[in-house]
C-alpha cells in the first residue's frame, strides 16, 4: 500500500491547509500556524514509509528516482510563483522593500528561506506588519532540506539491515531537536526556535517515528475512534487558543499536538470512523491542491489588501480565499500533475530545469533591480487632502518652513514636527489645518529612520538598516533655527525595529532595547531644550489595517511606556494619541467616512483632517 493514496490522508493535508489559510485573516484562527506542523508530521511519515517500502520491495532505495520525483512534485509550482512575485515588486512594492523581496526570492529559490528569516531577525510573528509575499516559504525550506538530508540517513541505517536502527535514530534525533527547541526559546523573540530546522525537525520526526514503528497498519477499532476524537479536540483547542509566542508552545505544547497529530494519521491509516470523516470530498480536495494553495495564499493576502479592493472582513476574506483557490487549482491541473506524472514533454530535464531557475532568478532580480535605482531612497510622501484648496496646494513647498513669530498673528502657536515617515505624514496633515487652529506648522521629518543610527546597532522592520539612516541627525539644527513655541516628536514606526545590545538582537519589550531607545530620546530631549519652549512626545497608536494583531498592539504598549519614561526623565510633555484614537485598543478607522490611516499607519487624505485638528487643539491646551 502507498501511504500517498489513503484518502484520509489528502483529508488530514485539507485539514491543515484550512488552519493555514485562516490564521493570516485578521489572526481568526489564533493557532492555525499549526496547520505548518501537521503539514511537517505528514511529510516525515510519508516519505520515511516510501523509503523503507522501497527497500523492502526491492532490497534498495533509488535515491536518484526519489529526489527526481520530489522535484518533480515541488519545483514546477514554485517557479510558477516567481512571474508573478516579480510583477508584484514592480508594481505594487514600496521601494524599500524590494532589497528584502529579492534576497527572499533567492532564498526561496534555493531553500533556506527559514535561515534568512533567523539571520536578519525577521520575526514570523510580524509577518502582518512588514508583509513579504514570500513571508511563508520557510516551511518549505525545512521540508526540502528534510527530503535531502534524511533519505541519506535512511539509505546508511537500513543498510545495517534492521529497522529498529532507524527507529531508533529517528527516536534520538527527535529527541534532540525538541532539546534544541527548548534551550534555543527565547520569550521576547521566537524566531530561532520557530523557523530552525533544528528546532522543528522534531516535528518530521515524530512522523518517521510512526513509520518505523508499523502502528499505523492495523486493524480498525472503536478505541482508536474514540483516541482520534480526543486527538481532534486537543488540535483544535490549539488552534483556536495557542498564540504562537506562547512559552507552552515551546515547552510540551508543540509535542501534545503533534502526538495528537500521529493519532489522526493512524486512524486515517486504519479506517473507520474518524477515517471516513477525514476522506470527506472537500476536506480531501483541499488536500490534494494544498501545495498550491499554500504556496499562493500569502502573495495573494499581501495583494489583496482592503486599501487596494475598497473591501473588508468577511467580504475581503472571501475574496482572497476565492483568489487563491481558483489559483491552486490551475496550478495544479496545468502545471502539478502533467509535470509530476509525466516529466518535462519538452526538452531534456538536465537542461530545461537549470534554465528555468536561472530565468526565475533573472526575472527576480530585473524586477526588483530598476526600481530599485529609480528610487534609492524613496520615503514616504502624503498626498494632499482631497479637501484642499488649489491655493495650500501651492504652498506645500513651504511645509518645512516656519515663519518668524513676528510675521505672524498674535496668538499664533508655532509648530515645528521632528521624526519618522509618521511624522512627515502627520506633519503635513497639520500644515493643512494650520489656518483654522491659530497655529503655524512646519516639519523636517525622515522617512525610513531611527534615532539609533550611528549609536547603536538597529535593524528596521524588513531586518536591514534603515535607508535614510539617523532621524535625529538636524534635530538641534533645526530647532536653532526654527526656534518653535512647540517641538512635537513623532517616532510612529520605531517599534518595528531591534537593537542589538549586549550581545544580542532585542525587540520592543526587552531591556536592551528600552535602555537604547529611552536614553537616547532622553539626550535628544535634552539638547533641543534651549531652543524650544515645549517639547511633547506623541506617542504612537496601534497600527490598523493589514498590520493589525494582538501581539503588534502588545509591542506598541511597551513602546509608548518608553517613550513615557524618556519624556518624564527629560521633564518633556507627552500626548497620548494612543488613548485619542484607540480606546480601550478599539481604533477609530474613518472619519468624514474616509480612513484616518489609508495604509494603517500613516495620516493621510480628508479622514485623517480630524486628527491634525485634535493634535493642534491638544498643543494649545498645553501651552495654556
Amino acid at each position: 500500500m502507498k501511504a500517498t493514496h489513503v484518502p484520509g490522508l489528502d483529508g488530514l493535508r485539507g485539514l491543515a491547509i484550512i488552519g493555514v489559510l485562516f490564521f493570516p485573516a485578521n489572526q481568526r484562527l489564533r493557532g492555525g500556524y499549526l496547520g505548518v506542523d501537521l503539514f511537517f508530521v505528514l511529510s516525515g511519515f510519508l516519505i520515511t514509509s516510501i523509503l523503507i517500502e522501497e527497500n523492502r520491495a526491492t532490497g534498495s532505495i533509488d535515491l536518484r528516482k526519489f529526489w527526481v520525483r520530489r522535484a518533480r512534485r515541488l519545483l514546477p509550482a514554485l517557479l510558477s510563483l516567481m512571474p508573478a512575485i516579480a510583477i508584484y515588486a514592480k508594481t505594487l512594492a514600496k521601494p524599500d522593500a524590494l532589497a528584502a523581496i529579492r534576497a527572499d526570492a533567492l532564498a526561496t529559490l534555493g531553500y533556506v528561506a527559514n535561515w534568512r528569516a533567523i539571520f536578519v531577525k525577521r520575526s514570523y510573528w510580524e509577518m502582518f506588519a512588514a508583509p513579504s509575499p514570500l513571508e511563508h516559504t520557510w516551511s518549505l525550506a525545512i521540508e526540502e532540506q528534510f527530503y535531502v538530508v534524511w533519505p541519506l540517513v535512511v539509505v546508511g541505517l537500513l543498510a545495517l539491515g534492521r529497522i529498529r536502527a532507524l527507529m531508533v535514530a529517528c527516536i534520538g534525533l527527535a529527541i534532540a531537536s525538541a532539546l534544541a527547541m527548548t534551550f534555543l526559546y527565547d520569550g521576547s523573540d521566537t524566531t530561532r526556535a520557530y523557523l530552525g530546522t533544528d528546532t522543528r525537525g522534531a516535528a518530521i520526526l515524530v512522523g518517521a517515528i510512526l513509520a518505523t514503528s508499523g502502528l499505523a497498519h492495523g486493524q480498525r477499532s472503536r478505541a482508536l475512534d474514540t483516541l482520534g476524537i480526543a486527538s481532534a479536540a486537543v488540535i483544535g483547542a490549539a488552534w483556536f487558543l495557542l498564540d504562537g509566542k506562547s512559552a507552552l508552545l515551546y515547552r510540551g505544547g508543540f509535542w501534545v499536538t503533534e502526538i495528537a497529530a500521529l493519532v489522526l494519521i493512524t486512524c486515517a491509516v486504519r479506517g473507520g470512523l474518524v477515517a471516513r470523516a477525514l476522506s470527506w470530498r472537500p476536506l480531501r480536495v483541499m488536500g490534494l491542491i494544498s501545495y498550491g494553495v499554500y504556496l499562493w495564499h500569502w502573495p495573494v493576502y499581501v495583494v489583496l489588501t482592503d486599501e487596494r479592493t475598497h473591501v473588508h472582513g468577511a467580504l475581503l476574506l472571501a475574496l482572497r480565499l476565492v483568489v487563491t483557490l481558483v489559483i491552486a487549482g490551475i496550478s495544479y491541473r496545468v502545471i502539478e500533475q502533467p509535470i509530476r506524472q509525466h516529466g518535462i514533454a519538452w526538452g531534456r530535464p538536465l537542461v530545461v530545469v537549470p534554465a528555468a531557475v536561472a530565468l526565475a532568478v533573472l526575472v527576480i532580480l530585473g524586477s526588483t533591480r530598476t526600481v530599485a535605482a529609480e528610487n534609492p531612497s524613496a520615503t514616504f510622501k502624503p498626498s494632499v487632502p482631497k479637501s484642499a484648496s488649489v491655493a495650500s496646494r501651492q504652498r506645500q513647498a513651504t511645509m518645512d518652513i516656519l515663519p518668524l513669530a513676528s510675521d505672524l498673528p498674535a496668538g499664533t502657536m508655532r509648530v515645528l514636527v521632528l521624526g519618522d515617515s509618521v511624522a512627515l505624514s502627520l506633519g503635513a496633515m497639520m500644515f493643512w489645518m494650520q489656518t483654522w487652529e491659530n497655529a503655524s506648522v512646519a516639519h523636517r521629518a525622515i522617512g525610513d529612520c531611527s534615532i539609533l543610527e550611528g549609536y547603536s546597532e538597529v535593524h528596521s522592520m524588513s531586518g536591514l538598516k534603515h535607508g535614510n539612516g539617523n532621524c535625529a541627525r538636524s534635530w538641534v539644527a533645526d530647532v536653532t533655527e526654527t526656534r518653535p513655541d512647540v517641538t512635537m516628536i513623532v517616532l510612529g514606526g520605531a517599534f518595528f525595529s531591534t537593537v542589538k545590545a549586549d550581545g544580542k538582537w532585542n525587540n520592543v519589550c526587552e531591556r536592551g532595547w528600552h535602555d537604547a531607545y529611552a536614553n537616547r530620546l532622553h539626550a535628544l530631549l535634552d539638547d533641543i531644550a534651549p531652543f524650544t519652549k515645549r517639547r511633547v512626545v506623541a506617542l504612537a497608536a496601534y497600527p490598523v489595517g493589514k498590520w493589525e494583531s494582538p501581539a503588534l498592539d502588545d509591542t506598541v504598549d511597551c513602546y509608548n511606556g518608553i517613550l513615557r519614561d524618556a519624556a518624564l526623565a527629560a521633564h518633556a510633555d507627552v500626548l497620548d494619541m494612543a488613548r485619542y484614537l484607540c480606546p480601550n485598543r478599539t481604533c477609530t478607522l474613518t472619519t468624514y467616512g474616509a480612513p484616518v490611516r489609508p495604509d494603517g499607519l500613516h495620516y493621510d487624505g480628508p479622514g485623517a483632517e480630524e486628527t491634525a485638528h485634535w493634535v493642534l487643539r491638544a498643543l494649545h491646551a498645553m501651552e495654556k
